[in-house]
């Protein structure tokens, strides 16, 4: 019996509805000899109320139970731990944002069980991928398959890049859901909402949350006088192919404490479980689902500043900027929202120094930015290189780094300090984390520096290389010590030696146009002689000549225009410069090397593509002819099918 038809995953529960407590569990694994006796129905029933973490854990109680679990997920879930944390959160963003792919999911033959709860999804979309690639790499046959384009104007709005949902606006205050239905997009539902409703931060395919005008008029923009009763927000959500207003929020359910309830920007997170509503300029809530499934305010957020807005990489920080002030949210395990930080990032005393016009540094409100770590534990923050007219000239420039402490507050772990002569009003400077987190590569206008964690976790530097190889743009590789470099017209390798010195290993040409990979094995970039050159990196047990980790060229007979991957890099799609209405399909195969897969053709220019994140849809944006301006782009979503049973849409 399946728990949960959609995405929500509520606390782990007993068939009773109590949650599950991991002494709980203990008392399961502990009196083993009775789960024995229990039919493999019910047991399958029992199991299907477990977290991922619980399905591990009781797995290890004995044999006998670890053999019975592997008829309830539990050859998905270790596969899924075998992960890292990293990639554990993108597996929990992709498949807790979209019910398509879980209901896709559910209908294919290659797991342990087909109807697995909803709170076991990460783990099957990760063992899924796993296969996906593992046939691509053996040569699957693939085909693209149009399954809808549309003409987009100025009432009809993408709600995201992969999600083939549209926004047709019919009125100031009234619009359709477009959905696709065998090829044709077809009305879902008529949704009211606010004049100036947004819905470009949204990005799951199965909700849909829709502001609402408070009145009709514009005084409740600027009156506090609220009754707490007005109808704020609509929560719809997608329900067998049919759209429904599930929810309707309240000024008083969204912002309970403020005084001016007004929404004018809306914010989900990347799992799709947590929803920031921004009043500008003066408060902001976070939303989030209670234990009967309905949302509810999980946490206020209490900033009076107009703000850029941040979520780390497993959805359980957030961070508010603006100028030099950081405002830090932190989710606990009940996913109640509470304030980590206020942090107000100032020039050191022992750094400020007279600036050449004789103002002090210290009177100017620094203008940053921020990155999170891909592992969640640190994140960055440093002065915008953007020119600032109320800017005073400086003679340094930093990046400030900060670190989660063991109480869950955060503070300043380390600040790395570079001066600037003569002294400037900007100062190009960026820093980029690895994907583990442990390294930290910073370019200049005039160097380049690398940092690295240690085991006490300070943060020590390892090269400075300065006035020889100023700016360019980061990309890791695959190797945990090796990334890329891109600067003018060529692509450089650096690795780490067993010696522990960082140094160039290797050099390519490249010309207007370089892509990396997401997952850093692969390079494509456009030679002077009119190719494109495609770089594999070939690690240790690969089917090649070649020592692992040396970079192979392939290359292709002519330039491309543009380049995109899928989040895996096994996928490649390329438009080439003198066919621009065309784009080719390449694979990755077991030895390292790209063939063409299929081809699609398109009856304007392409102007953009991408794939989704689960790699079974390619998203083509293509743009009309010049002089058409009430129908500016076309979009077009295709199918991409390996021609095997178990994959079948």
């Amino acid at each position: 019996m399946q728990p949960a038809a959609g995405l929500k995953t509520s606390p782990d529960v007993d068939t009773a509805g109590n949650e599950i407590q991991p002494e709980v569990v203990r008392d399961m694994a502990r009196f083993d000899h009775r789960w024995v006796r229990v039919p493999q129905e019910v047991f399958a029933k029992i199991a299907s109320y477990l977290s991922i973490s619980d399905i591990h854990n009781f797995g290890q109680a004995s044999p006998t139970t670890g053999d019975r679990l592997r008829l309830c997920g539990l050859t998905e879930v270790h596969y899924f731990l075998s992960l890292t944390r990293q990639r554990q959160s993108s597996c929990r963003a992709i498949i807790q944002s979209s019910q398509q792919l879980l209901e896709h999911l559910r209908t294919l033959s290659i797991f342990s069980v087909r109807h697995f709860p909803a709170q076991l999804g990460p783990a099957f979309y990760s063992f899924y991928a796993s296969h996906l690639h593992q046939q691509i790499l053996d040569g699957a046959a693939l085909t693209l398959i149009p399954s809808g384009s549309r003409n987009l104007n100025r009432s009809t709005r993408h709600l995201c890049d992969h999600i083939p949902i549209l926004i047709e606006r019919k009125s100031e205050n009234y619009s359709n859901i477009l959905a696709l239905d065998h090829g044709h997009w077809v009305s879902k539902a008529e949704i009211k909402h606010d004049y100036f409703a947004c819905f470009r931060h949204q990005h799951a395919d199965h909700i849909l949350f829709v502001p609402q005008s408070v009145s009709s008029g514009w005084e409740k923009l600027f009156s506090c006088t609220y009754s707490g009763k007005e109808h704020l927000l609509s929560v719809y959500e997608c329900r067998n192919g049919a759209w429904v207003e599930q929810q309707q929020l309240t000024t008083g359910d969204v912002f309970p404490q403020c005084k001016y309830k007004h929404i004018s920007n809306i914010y989900l997170s990347p799992d799709a479980r947590s929803l920031v509503c921004i009043n500008r300029g003066r408060a902001g809530a976070i939303l989030g689902r209670g234990t009967d499934g309905q949302w509810v305010n999980k946490g206020n957020i209490n900033t009076n500043y107009n703000q850029t807005l941040l979520f780390s990489a497993d959805s359980k920080n957030l961070v508010l900027y603006h100028r030099s002030r950081i405002t830090v949210m932190g989710q606990a395990d009940d996913e109640s929202w509470s304030r980590t930080a206020d942090i107000i990032v100032e020039d050191r005393a022992d750094d400020l120094e007279l600036t050449p016009n004789d103002d002090k540094m210290s009177d100017y409100e620094l203008n940053l930015e921020v990155v999170f770590s891909p592992d969640n534990r640190h994140f960055a923050t440093w002065l915008n290189d953007d020119f600032d007219a109320d800017a005073v000239r400086r003679d340094y420039f930093f990046v400030a780094i900060f670190a989660l402490g063991p109480e869950g507050q955060w503070c300043e772990k380390k600040r790395m300090i570079k001066t600037c002569n003569p002294p400037s009003y900007y100062y190009h400077l960026k820093p980029n984390f690895s994907p583990d987190g442990r390294f930290l590569i910073i370019t200049t206008q005039v160097g380049l520096d690398i940092w690295e964690l240690n085991t006490d976790d300070q943060w020590l530097p390892a090269v400075q290389e300065k006035y020889q190889c100023g700016g360019g743009t980061i990309h890791f590789s695959a190797a945990p010590c090796e990334f890329i470099r891109k600067r003018w017209r060529c692509v450089t390798i650096w690795r780490k030696a067993a010696s522990g010195m960082w140094g160039r290993a290797q050099t390519f040409p490249a010309e207007s146009l370089t892509k990396v990979s997401p997952n850093g094995e692969t390079i494509v970039c456009n030679d002077p002689a009119g190719h494109t050159d495609i770089y594999q990196r070939k690690p240790v047990g690969e089917l090649c000549a070649k020592p692992a980790g040396e970079w192979v060229r392939q290359r292709i007979e002519f330039s491309v225009e543009q380049v995109g991957f899928n989040q895996e890099g096994y996928l490649l799609a390329v438009v080439p410069e003198t066919d621009s209405h065309s784009l080719i399909l390449f694979g990755l195969t077991a030895d390292g090397s790209w063939l063409e897969r299929d081809c699609l053709q398109t009856e304007t220019r392409i102007a953009k593509f991408c794939f989704s994140p689960c790699s079974r849809t390619l998203l083509v944006t293509s743009l009309l002819p010049d002089g058409d301006i009430l129908v500016p782009k076309v979009v077009s979503f295709w199918q991409i099918r390996d021609h095997q049973p178990e994959n079948a849409c």
